[in-house]
């Protein structure tokens, strides 16, 4: 729980320096709304108190007058424009919420004891619509952070609904639409071609710290999006490990992770219909950065037991033994991945004995990460488990023809997926027959003249077989 602590609070900070060095300096005239009638004297009276004072006299000044400060600042946002004013605004606001997160309690107070009258969200809502990528950013943050506190009834059974706890609810509903409509909508994974992505994910990881923000995300069908869009950045990883791609993978993680902590979400993830667990094994097998191995092991020791103990055997099937292996070897800043890594061992190892040697075999081929592990070139495994293949309508075999059909297959997959199509050619009686029907010859043939030899060798004996009636001959 310490580290868990440590990183959502860390994550808090480091968003929170952005571009913060010059809005510290900047001054603003306050006086000036005061003296459009913007403001009252007393409120200008406020500002002169608040500002430039260190963060613990604001949340010290914002505790003894919460609604009348939170008035304040939705005045000033609502009927202020300038860029400056708005920006200075929104880090104050996103300074006192990091410092003590239930400062934005203060804001459901005054929707709630103005009977709804007033709405102290819907000026930070409008901002959505700015262009201002400073302003975009914070805004978002800012309501992630305000929406995650109060217990709203959406997903939830209550007594009787409020006319306050209806207007947080719609809100809560159209931020988290506008989260979901930023990623259905980026053209692009790269952060820096695509800012509102980030501004989204950054808005997400705030509001998922609490189940309401979680049952909202659900009512987005945002697992689904959450894990295509993890799918997509690990595919990435085979062009190249960027900041950009690095930072990405991080953000979907950290939310996997928050929406880990809500026990039928944690179920629904164990059911590998999403293949989550699958992807958490890849990412944390692949990154080496100390913050994405971190958030991968604490999604999985969360999930531990989930599903009846199903989450467990997706975890051993997709290699995490082995991953675990590799990473108990490294020394960390933070000691608490050791022991999660030691966690994680010692809870799995009576699963891996459990296993049989078709279940990891099949686990493997179904996450595309295959490797030359012992099944592959074992006669006794073809012999003993090759009519199991005839599964799902053949699906490992489906499956083992589009990865000799993908153009961004790594040789090392490509090679194993020839080879196991030539091997269940050789070991089923029908095997010509099915491995053609799925259209394999000519991707097979186009792999004759791929760069990597073992590809090529693999691609030539497979075809070989798939052409000849009689592929024994080929031996003698």
């Amino acid at each position: 729980k310490s580290s868990a602590r440590r990183l959502l609070f860390g994550v808090a900070a480091a968003i929170a320096s952005l571009e913060m060095s010059a809005l510290t300096q900047t001054q603003i005239g306050w006086n000036s709304y005061e003296a459009a009638g913007i403001i009252s004297r007393e409120q200008l009276e406020m500002l002169y108190c608040y500002d430039k004072q260190p963060i613990a006299t604001q949340v010290a000044l914002f505790m003894q007058r919460g609604e009348a400060y939170v008035e304040l600042f939705v005045v000033i946002l609502q009927n202020v424009n300038k860029d400056e004013t708005v920006q200075y605004v929104l880090a104050l606001l996103d300074d006192a919420l990091i410092a003590k997160p239930e400062l934005g309690l203060y804001w459901h107070e005054l929707l709630r004891n103005s009977g709804a009258e007033v709405d102290p969200f819907a000026p930070v809502m409008r901002l959505l619509g700015r262009t201002n990528s400073f302003i975009l950013e914070k805004a978002a943050l800012v309501l992630g952070r305000l929406l995650s506190l109060k217990v709203h009834t959406l997903g939830m059974e209550v007594e009787e609904v409020s006319e306050s706890d209806e207007v947080t609810q719609r809100h809560l509903l159209t931020f988290t639409e506008w989260i979901f409509h930023q990623l259905n909508s980026a053209h692009s994974l790269e952060l820096s071609q695509c800012p509102k992505l980030h501004y989204a994910l950054s808005a997400m990881m705030a509001l998922l710290v609490s189940d309401q923000g979680r049952y909202a995300v659900m009512q987005c069908d945002g697992l689904a999006v959450i894990t295509q869009m993890l799918a997509r950045a690990t595919a990435a990883m085979h062009d190249g490990m960027s900041p950009s791609t690095v930072q990405l993978l991080y953000q979907l993680v950290f939310c996997l992770w928050c929406l880990s902590f809500n026990k039928k979400i944690a179920d629904l993830m164990a059911t590998g219909e999403l293949k989550v667990i699958s992807q958490l094994v890849a990412v944390a097998n692949s990154v080496s950065k100390e913050k994405v191995s971190r958030v991968c092991l604490m999604t999985l020791k969360n999930l531990l037991g989930h599903g009846s103990g199903h989450a467990n055997d997706q975890m051993v099937q997709a290699g995490i033994m082995k991953v675990l292996g590799s990473l108990h070897g490294r020394k960390w800043a933070d000691e608490d991945i050791a022991h999660d890594v030691e966690e994680l061992q010692a809870k799995l190892e009576l699963d891996v004995a459990s296993l049989s040697t078709y279940d990891v075999y099949k686990a493997e081929i179904l996450s595309g990460s295959l490797e030359w592990s012992r099944s592959h070139k074992s006669p006794k495994f073809w012999k003993d488990n090759v009519a199991k293949f005839s599964e799902g309508g053949y699906t490992l075999v489906a499956t083992l023809v589009s990865v000799v059909k993908s153009e961004s297959v790594a040789p090392c997959a490509l090679a194993v997926a020839c080879h196991d199509l030539g091997c269940f050619i050789q070991w089923h009686p029908d095997g010509r027959k099915i491995v053609s029907s799925m259209g394999a010859k000519a991707p097979l043939m186009q792999l004759l003249t791929h760069s990597d030899a073992q590809v090529q060798k693999h691609a030539l004996s497979t075809t070989q077989k798939l052409m000849v009636m009689n592929w024994e001959l080929l031996s003698k």
